[in-house]
Parts: C-alpha cells; structure tokens; sequence
C-alpha cells in the first residue's frame, strides 16, 4: 500500500494539528500579554486619575474656605466660566459657603473616565462633609488635545 503525497489542484489540505495547536497557543499568550498591558495601563491612569484629583478637590475646598471665589473662578474650564458671568459664579460660590460652611473632610466615591474626540474628560464623585451639613459633590476635568 502506497501514499500519495501529490495535491490534486483545487483540493485543500489540511495543516497538521500539531502547526494548529501551537499558533493557537501563542494567540493565547498574545492575547494575554495584550490584555494584561491594557488592564495596566487602565488601572495606573486610574490610579494617577484619582490622585490628581484628590488634590485638586483638597485645593478647590481650601480656597472655598479662604473664600477665594475670583480665584476659584479663574482656575477654571474656558467652558466653565463661559457658561455664565462671573459675578453670578462668585454669587454662587458665596452663597454655598454660606450655607454649608467650611469643608472639613471628603472622599471619593466614584471617578470615571472618558475618553472622546473633544479631550478626556475626568469625573469624579465626592462626599463632603461641611461644617452645617454634608454634600455630594461631582468635578469633571478636562484634558484636552494641544491644537
């Protein structure tokens, strides 16, 4: 009994398994390896996200306390201070220092991040307790493209 090893045209032959299982293998590991790098570089953003933040929100409330409003409105977003006159920001940001007094501690309850042709944008959520009371407070930043 012979074997014929010629291919006939038009007939497909089958790589043998052992060629299979060994590509499947290192797809595997790839894909893992990938995997493992987008998960750390998404818990380390996170990590420096959370960081960062914590520090501003501690700066936002010192200057809160000081009552530092011109400041606080200087500090921010284009789009922030566009969405309405600064006299009304400061009238604002008084009358929440009025109510709720001197922020005496907070933490973080939640931070987002989304990531979108008009910049990354950071969303983090605080509870604050002041000195007449507690809030839930949410900050957003923006990172945006250099143009």
């Amino acid at each position: 009994m012979s074997t014929d090893t010629t291919q006939s045209p038009g007939v497909f032959q089958e790589p043998p398994k052992r060629q299979k299982t060994v590509l499947w293998k290192w797809t595997l590991v790839a894909t893992g390896l990938f995997m493992a790098f987008l998960l750390w570089q998404c818990g380390s953003g996170m990590y420096q996200g959370r960081k960062l933040a914590n520090v501003a929100v501690q700066h936002f409330h010192q200057e809160l306390n000081n009552s530092q409003f011109d400041q606080i409105c200087q500090e921010g977003d284009p789009e922030f201070r566009a969405a309405q006159s600064h006299d009304n920001l400061v009238r604002f940001l008084r009358a929440v220092h009025a109510k709720l007094g001197n922020a005496l501690s907070d933490s973080m309850t939640g931070i987002r991040v989304n990531a979108t042709t008009s910049g990354t944008f950071i969303i983090t959520s605080y509870s604050t307790r002041y000195g007449n009371g507690s809030a839930q407070e949410t900050f957003t930043w923006v990172k945006r493209a250099a143009r």
